[in-house]
């Protein structure tokens, strides 16, 4: 039995070697592999709603760094505005999700993502970084570009969320607005 648990052990390990992750990513990395992650047809689907806004356009929405924040919804493109906070910006929101499942937070530009359950931190499921060949910009010359040239978004934090529950998603970045969509990942 023990030598079982030393080759479980040695196989998560390898599975993970070839992972990318920053120390706060690696954090209860071995529950990931475990996790559905975000995958290409996820990323993908938050691409097409970035690149193809219904409506031609960015949903504007401006977060609060105090009081009763904004409601944001699933497969909405959202223009967030934030706040100036010293010398970043940052600004809260909130989401409440339609089903217990792993939910995607799709950002750009690459941004802190801060989510809390009541005063309980969150922890991310899985993060990763995207660019111009998993997510390249909309031809819509009217939609912003976030200063990241080529690129629709930029990263994605996954969290497993809780139908009917309201969570507050907290954003800190160098720019003063930024693009943000939420995705239930069950429903690719």
């Amino acid at each position: 039995m023990k030598n079982s648990y030393l080759w479980a052990g040695a196989v998560v390990s390898f599975a993970l070697t070839g992972c990318t992750l920053s120390p706060a990513e690696d954090e209860g990395a071995a529950a990931e592999a475990v996790l559905r992650i975000a995958d290409a047809n996820d990323i993908e689907h938050a691409c097409e709603h970035a690149q193809n806004p219904s409506g031609g356009a960015y949903t504007n929405v401006t977060a609060v760094s105090s009081g009763t924040p904004p409601s944001v919804s699933e497969h909405v493109a959202y223009n967030i505005t934030l706040p100036a906070s010293g010398s970043n910006y940052k600004g809260k929101v909130s989401f409440t999700a339609g089903a217990t499942e792993e939910h995607g937070i799709y950002v750009d530009p690459s941004t802190t993502i801060v989510v809390k359950q009541g005063t309980t931190t969150v922890t991310a499921a899985w993060s990763t970084t995207l660019n111009s060949t998993n997510c390249p910009a909309s031809e819509d010359e009217d939609l912003p570009d976030y200063e990241t040239e080529n690129v629709a978004l930029s990263k994605v934090v996954t969290y497993n969320f809780t139908n009917g529950v309201t969570y507050t998603v907290e954003f800190e970045s160098s720019a003063s607005t930024m693009l943000g969509l939420f995705e239930d990942l069950s429903e690719q």
